[in-house]
């Protein structure tokens, strides 16, 4: 299956309270990654198993899985608006193991249940709905129960149980333009 190719420029517009940017190599970007993906109640729900024990463990993965494709999308990192501080990370990317382009997002603890997912998640899919990269799917554990809700409400529907392999249960499709943004 081919995958769609961004037809606009990135990163999405900013919104009253964040910033799209995409990451970088400096050291400020690899720490706030590694603070990110360190969190042990954040990979609860991305991948309960993952641990990075430093920045070089990061810099590894990233080599391997980079944050920006072919396709002019990615993963961008998510700055708080008025202070630049890195708080998230939020985007799609091409899977060919899976034959789908895959949205997700994930957030430092101190910013969830503040309605911060809700917003990036709009201004994400408006801009992929802009750029036509669509469909989208995600993967998100049954037991996120915050995170399907976000997801519902931008207009995702849910497809599928995933194979046991992958430790995701559930996944959704959003196609251009069917949300609720």
């Amino acid at each position: 299956m081919p995958f769609p190719t961004a037809r606009i420029p990135d990163p999405p517009p900013p919104t009253a309270r964040l910033r799209f940017r995409r990451w970088t190599r400096c050291d400020a970007d690899r720490l706030a990654y590694f603070r990110l993906m360190a969190d042990p109640a954040v990979m609860t729900f991305i991948d309960p198993t993952r641990r990075f024990a430093s920045v070089p463990d990061i810099d590894a993965f990233l080599a391997n899985d980079p944050p920006f494709d072919d396709h002019g999308y990615g993963f961008w990192l998510v700055e708080w608006r008025d202070t630049g501080e890195a708080i998230g990370t939020i985007g799609m990317k091409a899977k060919p193991h899976y034959g789908w382009t895959e949205f997700g997002y994930l957030f430092k603890r101190a910013f969830w249940g503040q309605g911060v997912a809700t917003e990036a998640v709009a201004a994400v899919l408006k801009w992929a709905d802009a750029a036509g990269v669509s469909p989208l799917y995600a993967r998100v554990l049954p037991d996120h129960a915050a995170s399907v809700r976000v997801l519902q409400r931008a207009g995702f529907e849910f497809v599928r149980v995933g194979p046991p392999e992958d430790d995701f249960d559930h996944v959704y499709v959003r196609h251009c333009g069917s949300g609720k943004t």
